[in-house]
């Protein structure tokens, strides 16, 4: 029923987290821009070097959707997705060379599970917990933990159990 702290996943998977301000010779326009003018066009970016893996983390929205940005990067590399390749623009703007929707889907799906585990979350339901009280608790925005549930199939399952014990009463 703990809920996973992904810093403490990144650190165990001896992968660095930095915020923009941690980045050596970022700019204050860029940081500007990054964390003040345009916080919401990103969430979080995976840098691999010959030094290692370094997660860049939006510290701008709430701590549900950090965690969920952050679990999703560390899911790309658990699973081994190739990376994007980013170019910079000749006006300066990077750019990713691809999207792959299927890589996207996989993180999405595991960040979830390691965030929102099937059976914390069973357990919590059936606590009579809230959603906003669940997604407190794992540190979730709201959006993700409704997604578990969604995708789990737990409300079908109770659902059904609740009928059969209904009819069986009866």
């Amino acid at each position: 029923m703990a809920p996973l702290d992904p810093h403490v996943l990144a650190d165990h998977l001896g992968i660095l987290v930095w915020s923009p301000s941690e980045i050596p010779g970022m700019t204050n326009p860029v940081l500007k821009h990054l964390t003040v003018t345009d916080p919401e066009s990103w969430d979080a970016v995976t840098i691999q070097t010959e030094d290692g893996t370094l997660v860049i983390l939006n510290g701008v929205p709430e701590i549900g959707r950090q965690n969920n940005s952050l679990a999703h990067e560390l899911s790309h590399i658990v699973l081994e997705h190739e990376p994007a390749q980013v170019f910079h623009t000749a006006d300066g703007h990077m750019v990713m060379n691809e999207y792959n929707a299927t890589h996207e889907e996989e993180a999405n799906c595991l960040a979830g599970a390691l965030l929102v585990p099937r059976d914390a979350l069973l357990q919590a339901i059936a606590q009579g917990k809230s959603d906003r009280a669940m997604a407190n608790h794992f540190g979730v925005s709201l959006s993700l933990l409704r997604m578990r549930r969604n995708k789990t199939g737990i409300d079908k399952q109770l659902s059904s159990s609740r009928s059969r014990r209904s009819f069986s009463t009866t």
